[in-house]
């Protein structure tokens, strides 16, 4: 009779755990689930950067080059280096299986932005444990200061450059000891074609990977093979699509082409201004950054990487009989992988500091990485997130203010992941139909396929197939400057009426930057004949 009573004690809990566990991944699932498809197509709305990509796929399944387009012609920079091939040709797939049309180019994104986050929760998995891992995971889905769901669900080069990125740190983090030469070369090809898709991360990883080396050379002292050849074939790599798009991709000289490719990535990388910088640290001290936490997270993660000898909290003790294998990482691996993880965090956050325009966007990858140190340091602080034990403590004598701060500290990570959360599932579920597919439609019904339309709306040459003349390439590095800097303004450096469009077709770009300003539309006889939401479509008399 006792040990029947005892044998239902100890299964019921048990049952009702699974069922928990169940209901709790179930919900997760649909959380996700929405957060990737619902709407997809209207939110966040497509533009100016996601329509200029998108000319590339349809340009190569339409006619059969790698290129972006205007009606005088092929444009052989611009688009086409701003993302790369690794985004580019899994499109065009998706094109010449289903046909051309944004909701096949989203859900190819939609893959990358999955797989970015799995890989990220390996990563997070082996450096820091399952519960920190499921926290980074969180952050990532939720943060303001990321924005991870909403450049995942666009053509942008974002999100698919960091699944590369920490699916060659995963790799590598787990064969750190092994550390078997073709391995090497797998980690430095996914690096390589993370900053072959967005050429910026090259600064990035770039500088870390050098840190790295130093690092290791000075403190840790493993085979340096495992830092060159990651090293080497990451820069081969990008060197490699650097040589053919200099060769294949210009129609000019390759000296003619350097020139140009030097112009399209020198506009934003290398700014130095004084106000931007004081407005990118205000940015970094905002609460979107992890509710005012990303210092204090850096500076804790920054101590704890120096001074402690103790584990991440949920991770495999470092001692050598809990190891399975002589070959496991030890926590004194894990130390130096987190430390080139930091490192690759200050380096993104001190180079949108003191050199770019001061776009959250710049530091999108740092700010990724970051969420590993949050997760450290709330779990280091919170007993592995273990409410339980943590309210345990507060019962005793000399412990009871850990016990309080640590539960204080749970309940600000769940309000740093939940409010921004709610926020963004309101957004997506509360967004209007796609202004720009409803302004395509007008265009189909209205405006002859062969009459020339000036605009700045690239978006636009992806949904239809009318003929758009778009301000040249070289334009765009200027109104970074213009709006950023203050400096020349488009209108003065470019004047559309030299062409005689047919139609103008202003939108949300082209109003921010002023490149068609109403009284030289009204000067040139000019008159507004739709209006739809953000665009305006002038006919001229």
């Amino acid at each position: 009779m006792t040990t029947s009573t005892t044998s239902q004690r100890i299964e019921t809990p048990a049952g009702a755990v699974s069922w928990l566990s169940v209901a709790l991944l179930s919900s997760v699932a649909l959380i996700v689930a929405f957060l990737f498809f619902y709407k997809l197509t209207d939110y966040p709305k497509t533009w100016f950067d996601e329509g200029s990509h998108l000319h590339v796929p349809k340009a190569l399944v339409t006619m059969g080059v790698y290129a972006d387009y205007s009606s005088e012609g092929l444009r052989h920079y611009g688009p086409t280096i701003g993302v790369g091939p690794t985004v580019m040709l899994p499109i065009a797939g998706a094109f010449q299986v289903a046909g051309i049309g944004l909701l096949q180019a989203r859900l190819v994104m939609v893959l990358y932005l999955a797989a970015a986050l799995a890989l990220m929760f390996l990563l997070a998995r082996h450096l820091l444990g399952v519960r920190a891992a499921w926290v980074v995971i969180a952050l990532l889905l939720t943060s303001p200061a990321i924005d991870t769901v909403d450049y995942g669900r666009q053509v942008l080069g974002e999100v698919p450059g960091l699944a590369f990125m920490a699916g060659g740190f995963w790799l590598w983090f787990m064969g750190w000891r092994r550390a078997r030469w073709w391995e090497l070369l797998l980690v430095g090809l996914l690096l390589g074609l993370s900053v072959v898709t967005k050429y910026q991360y090259l600064l990035v990883l770039g500088a870390t990977l050098l840190l790295a080396w130093g690092m290791n050379l000075f403190w840790f002292k493993r085979p340096q093979r495992l830092f060159l050849i990651p090293g080497i074939v990451t820069a081969t790599a990008f060197g490699a699509w650097q040589l053919f798009t200099l060769v294949y991709l210009g129609p000019a000289t390759i000296g003619e082409n350097l020139a140009a490719l030097r112009e399209f990535t020198a506009g934003a990388a290398a700014v130095f201004s004084q106000e931007l910088m004081l407005r990118s640290l205000n940015e970094l001290f905002s609460a979107k950054a992890f509710l005012w936490t990303l210092f204090p997270v850096l500076g804790y993660s920054a101590w704890w990487l120096l001074h402690s000898n103790q584990p991440v909290q949920g991770t495999p003790a470092a001692d050598v009989a809990s190891r399975p294998s002589p070959l496991a990482p030890t926590a004194d691996d894990r130390r130096h992988q987190l430390a080139i993880l930091y490192a690759l965090v200050m380096v993104n956050l001190l180079w949108y500091v003191v050199a770019s325009v001061s776009w959250l966007r710049y530091a999108f990858v740092g700010l990724a990485f970051a969420t590993f140190f949050v997760a450290l340091t709330f779990a280091n602080l919170t007993a592995d997130f273990n409410v339980s034990r943590l309210w345990q403590t507060t019962k005793t004598q000399d412990q009871r203010w850990r016990g309080y701060a640590g539960l204080a500290l749970l309940l600000l990570l769940a309000v740093m992941i939940l409010a921004p959360g709610a926020r963004l599932g309101v957004r997506i579920a509360t967004a209007p139909p796609d202004d720009s597919a409803q302004m395509a439609q007008v265009m189909n019904a209205t405006v002859p396929l062969g009459a020339l339309v000036e605009t700045w709306e690239p978006q636009m040459g992806f949904l239809t197939d009318h003929r758009y003349h778009y301000p040249p390439q070289l334009l765009l590095n200027r109104t970074v400057r213009q709006k950023w800097l203050g400096e020349t303004t488009v209108a003065d450096l470019y004047d559309f009426t030299e062409l005689h469009p047919e139609y103008v077709l202003v939108g949300e770009f082209s109003r921010w930057v002023e490149v068609y300003p109403p009284e030289r539309l009204q000067a040139a006889g000019y008159e507004l004949v739709e209006t739809l939401g953000q665009y305006e479509l002038y006919q001229r008399r």
